[in-house]
């Protein structure tokens, strides 16, 4: 008979002995080649087959049906086998993970479009020896051993730009035990960076459940926050310095739906008017002198798809502000020497100590800018609000400096928290930070923490003689501008008072004692360094 054309059908049947034998027969019958058969209680008979002309098709199918037992025979579009090969490479082709299967031998049966797109190449490998595109010695040694190999280094023999690669290699092995291949998952330098920097960064980030409270202030806070989080709207985070602003950044983001993605964050009052642009939005390559050859990403496109949190908003100098807002309006960035515009998702968390509204009367914080970015405002209160959580906060505080330091056994006796919570803090949770990890660097292990070991720090009440000012602090000589006439007395003693403050503080850096020089409290020293900033 000479080649006719393909076919394939399916044929459903109810189970009886002898079944099979007679389709086959059938198919002898008519002279038929059977190409390819599979058969599951779920299909029925799969059977793909060449047949002479349209005629004998027909015939063939009617004597089918003809067959005890069988329910219909219908046209058929794939072997099950294709339709789950055809799966196969659907899901091999949407992970972004290269991945390639070779034999025993070392010949490749399967290579997905990502591992296509990390080695660069854009030729059929398929058939061709692994050590044709890759160095396979890693490889054939886990097929030798049935041993997985993690992450070894190889080297790409294909591909427009042949580099180094990560792989691993796993041996796949068949029910009885006999090694039959392996499968080989491969990584760019690029995406290992980026996959380091993505656990390192959320390895630091805080959750909701790692900030410490009991007072009925935070637990409001922290549930309108967990809310907030869960959208995409920009927040900022008001509150004192010291009050954990960044921290609660950290937590808005983990538990967003962007909490897979980057979270990046960026100090204003770092970032010198000259290289804003450059730093925010990155430059092309050649943009200016000193720039890297190929461009670099800014932190804008750095956050994509993730946070972008900006810490000190308040101090940006007007026209950053106006460079700042226009990328907020048009969700685009441009290059410093670029000239197209880059869309960029990104979601804005911003933060300030500073009083907005006031920076606002004196024309220091542009209006619009501030309205753009007080979408949900999230107060956060100063530890002299929540005095509640001062107990809480030391005992947790108490052990993360015991691990840090290497020294341990410390408790705090009760009565040193009733003074802890008569504190100010005008450092807030900071500055109970920072007074403890003091008190524990001078006071032996396992020791009691007790009220005197925190008077010296903390509460010591100026003495009945105060020290001499020395002859500088006493000679301070403060410059007055009478360009717009006299300045007013208020001012004059604000600049006299800070003068004053800034020299003693030179001889002696520890607020009590300057306190002492001056005659007053510790406590006023640090109220006045908190406004003088």
């Amino acid at each position: 008979m000479s080649i006719g054309f393909g076919a394939l059908i399916q044929i459903v049947f109810s189970d009886r002995p002898g079944l099979g034998y007679d389709v086959f027969q059938v198919f002898e019958n008519f002279k038929v080649e059977k190409v390819a058969m599979e058969v599951s209680i779920e299909t029925g008979m799969i059977i793909k087959f060449i047949c002479g002309d349209e005629t004998s098709y027909q015939a063939l199918i009617a004597s089918l049906r003809q067959i005890n037992g069988v329910v219909a025979v219908n046209p058929a579009t794939n072997m099950p086998f294709e339709d789950r090969e055809n799966q196969l490479r659907t899901i091999l082709d949407v992970v972004s993970e290269g991945i390639i299967a070779v034999t025993k031998e070392g010949t490749i049966t399967q290579i997905n479009e990502a591992a296509k797109a990390i080695l660069q190449i854009d030729i059929e490998v398929v058939g061709h020896p692994i050590n044709e595109l890759l160095d396979e010695r890693m490889i054939l040694s886990s097929i030798h051993s049935g041993q997985a190999n993690r992450l070894f280094e190889s080297r790409a023999m294909l591909g427009k730009h042949p580099g180094r690669y990560w792989c691993s290699s796993q041996p796949i092995i068949d029910k009885s035990g006999t090694t039959i291949g392996a499968v080989i998952t491969i990584k760019g330098e690029e995406q290992i960076d980026e996959i380091m920097k993505a656990v390192h960064d959320r390895v630091h980030l805080t959750t909701f459940s790692d900030i410490i409270y009991q007072s009925e202030i935070m637990r409001k806070l922290l549930e309108t926050a967990k809310t907030v989080a869960r959208s995409h709207s920009t927040v900022l985070l008001r509150g004192e310095s010291g009050t954990g602003k960044e921290r609660f950044a950290h937590a808005i983001h983990m538990a967003s739906p962007r909490r897979s993605k980057p979270f990046v964050a960026v100090n204003c009052t770092a970032l010198p008017e000259s290289l804003f642009e450059s730093e925010l939005f990155g430059y092309e390559q050649g943009a200016f002198t000193g720039a890297m050859k190929e461009g670099k990403k800014g932190l804008f496109e750095q956050a994509h798809t993730g946070t972008l949190f900006l810490d000190e908003i308040g101090e940006l100098p007007l026209p950053m502000q106006a460079r700042l807002l226009r990328t907020l309006q048009e969700g685009t960035i441009r290059k410093v020497g670029g000239n197209k515009e880059i869309p960029v998702d990104v979601r804005i968390i911003a933060a300030t100590h500073r009083n907005l509204e006031q920076l606002m009367e004196e024309g220091r914080f542009r209006e619009d800018l501030y309205y753009r970015l007080n979408v949900v405002p999230l107060f956060i209160p100063p530890l002299r609000l929540r005095i509640d959580d001062i107990p809480l906060l030391a005992q947790h505080l108490l052990r993360k400096l015991e691990q840090k330091l290497g020294k341990t056994g410390y408790s705090i006796h009760p009565q040193v928290f009733s003074s802890l919570a008569s504190y100010p803090w005008p450092g807030n949770v900071r500055q109970l930070e920072n007074t403890l990890e003091h008190v524990i660097n001078v006071v032996p292990e396992h020791s009691v923490l007790m009220l005197s070991h925190f008077s010296e720090w903390l509460f010591d009440q100026p003495s009945s003689s105060p020290v001499r000012v020395s002859k500088e602090a006493q000679q301070i000589h403060v410059n007055i501008s009478k360009t717009n006439g006299w300045p007013t007395l208020k001012e004059i003693v604000a600049k006299t008072e800070a003068a004053v403050i800034e020299e003693v503080m030179r001889e002696f850096p520890s607020s009590r004692k300057a306190g002492n020089v001056l005659g007053v409290s510790n406590t006023t020293i640090l109220n006045k360094l908190h406004q003088l900033q």
